[in-house]
């Protein structure tokens, strides 16, 4: 039996190349069929979209004890890499601030048709012929919108280049000060939080809503609310709230993650702290500020250009290509990363569901145990899969007790002068995900030393939270200790004082969240969740992109 004695890394001398764990999408173990279904396909999808700009780099993927691991690394053939590298630099200037506008008139309306459309269609009215041929339609599916999304991260490098012309001209003291210029856009995840916010007001406007509501736990709240007419009533707002919204779980990239839409406790405990607060803190009064924000800075940088007319004409040039790059971000999440992968998963559900009836494992849900061609057989052949899946179980479990290491293998040498940097690895793997080397030498035991994700200074009491159900127990005023966030996690920055993520960069969904609400957060943090504790006083310096674990003033 496997334990998690058993479970092991790989040290450098024992694995090629330079791998993170993408903790950011997947911060637990992947059961196999994920593995398979989701990870894979992502590599294959990235890669096949970097080449079509010449890009020199591939993405490559892979499983280590369940933890989903990701290489950003040159195409091995060298000659290749050189006849891409004549294109490449070409493609960067004239087809990337082309992808905002080819998301909005091409990508956004086929994959919204075509995930809308899957919403309602009736698994169980299909043969088993026609079930299963569909699981290789949506295999394809799913590695087509990898590929759509493989270009979207291309909208980062607008941003990217945006941003540093600002740096360069404003020259501003707050490092986050030029990603500002690219906040608040209304977004698909701004309209799910509005919509919460909307469904809290109907609760604190009826006094019994209200009651039931103070009185039970978010667990409990479903079935409380059954109990009474107006209970029904609001759970039918839920639900159509939910068949919009609720493609959402928190794993992302894990097929076997249960959804809103299967289990609305996520939703209910965020309508449940919603409900106490003012009309002030309106997530929406935040976002009308961030407009402000950005039309503010975007001013003073024309004004500062008014004397100079081919430098303001390159700034318009810039800002026009990178007025997608936020918003690209927020939606991509919530149509590929959320809700393709939550639709997939109502799909192999329904074929679980059609296996275990004739006989090849005990559960429906025992399908994410399986691996792709497991699964295969088993339509195929009725295999019995009964004791291959409680081994797996087994061994998943061990896994989910593991710490895995951030980095596995060995860095690359830093580039040095007059190395090219690929803009695309430089927005993506450092400015979204901030993966970054170690820190070397002796670091200060008091302090993290993170990625500035949003300005300012905030003292207060910190609280650890791995997952939406365990921040539902966030108080107000909080500092939200994290490992990551993703759009559903929106409303918790209505709440929270201030934020520290384990993960991501400047141009991360937690970085760009922060500063629209206004808030502190520092980013990258790697080690935040495991060096802070539930009750400690700490104090989030968003500006310099330090956490102070003793809480001191500055």
């Amino acid at each position: 039996m496997t334990t998690v004695d058993d479970i092991r890394f790989p040290t450098p001398d024992e694995i090629e190349g330079f791998w993170a764990f993408d903790k950011m999408h997947a911060p637990r173990p992947l059961h196999p069929l994920s593995q398979d279904l989701v990870m894979a396909t992502i590599s294959r999808g990235f890669t096949q979209a970097q080449a079509e700009y010449g890009c020199p780099v591939m993405a490559s993927s892979r499983a280590i004890n369940h933890y989903f691991y990701m290489a950003f690394h040159p195409v091995p053939d060298e000659a290749e890499v050189a006849d891409r590298m004549t294109r490449y630099p070409g493609m960067i200037e004239r087809t990337v601030p082309l992808v905002g506008t080819r998301w909005v008139n091409e990508w956004l309306p086929l994959i919204k048709t075509r995930n809308e459309a899957e919403r309602d269609v009736d698994y169980a009215t299909m043969g088993d012929e026609a079930l299963f041929a569909r699981y290789y339609e949506m295999t394809r599916w799913m590695e087509q919108m990898w590929y759509i999304h493989g270009h979207v991260n291309f909208a980062l490098v607008s941003g990217a280049k945006l941003s540093d012309f600002y740096d360069e001209v404003m020259q501003p003291s707050d490092p986050t000060e030029s990603y500002q210029i690219l906040q608040g856009y209304h977004t698909r995840p701004v309209d799910a939080a509005h919509g919460l916010w909307a469904l809290s007001r109907k609760v604190k406007a009826s006094p019994a809503l209200t009651r039931v509501f103070d009185e039970n736990p978010p667990r409990d709240l479903k079935r409380a609310l059954e109990q009474s007419d107006d209970g029904r009533a609001f759970l039918a707002e839920l639900d159509a709230y939910l068949y919009d919204f609720g493609w959402r779980s928190d794993a992302v990239y894990d097929l076997a993650d249960i959804p809103w839409r299967e289990d609305p406790t996520i939703p209910l405990g965020n309508i449940a702290r919603f409900v106490p607060m003012p009309d002030a803190d309106d997530p929406m009064i935040k976002f009308d500020e961030a407009v402000r924000r950005r039309e503010e800075l975007t001013a003073r940088i024309r004004a500062k250009l008014a004397d100079d007319p081919e430098k303001q004409a390159h700034f318009e040039k810039l800002f026009e290509a990178a007025k997608y790059a936020y918003p690209l971000t927020e939606d991509h999440a919530f149509y590929i990363d959320q809700m393709g992968v939550v639709l997939f998963r109502r799909f192999v559900s329904a074929v679980g569901e059609r296996l275990a009836r004739r006989g090849c494992f005990a559960d429906g849900e025992d399908i994410y145990f399986l691996y792709d061609r497991e699964v295969r057989d088993a339509m195929a052949n009725d295999t019995d899969y009964h004791g291959v899946v409680a081994d797996r179980k087994v061994e998943y479990e061990a896994c989910a007790q593991a710490s895995p290491p951030d980095i596995l293998g060995t860095p690359p040498p830093p580039p040095q002068p007059g190395d090219f940097v690929d803009p695309m690895l430089d927005a993506v793997a450092s400015r979204l995900l901030g993966i970054k080397p170690p820190p070397e030498g002796e670091q200060d035991p008091d302090m993290i030393d993170g990625v500035a994700g949003s300005p300012g200074t905030y003292t207060g009491v910190a609280r650890v939270v791995r997952s939406l159900e365990e921040a539902g127990a966030l108080q107000d005023g909080e500092v939200m200790v994290c490992e990551m966030t993703l759009p559903p996690w929106v409303p918790m920055f209505a709440i929270a004082g201030a934020v520290v993520a384990d993960v991501g960069g400047v141009m991360s969904h937690c970085a760009i969240v922060a500063r629209e609400f206004a808030i502190p957060a520092v980013v990258g943090s790697v080690s935040g969740t495991n060096r802070i504790q539930t009750g400690q006083t700490v104090t989030v310096d968003g500006t310099s992109g330090n956490v102070w674990l003793d809480g001191r003033s500055l």
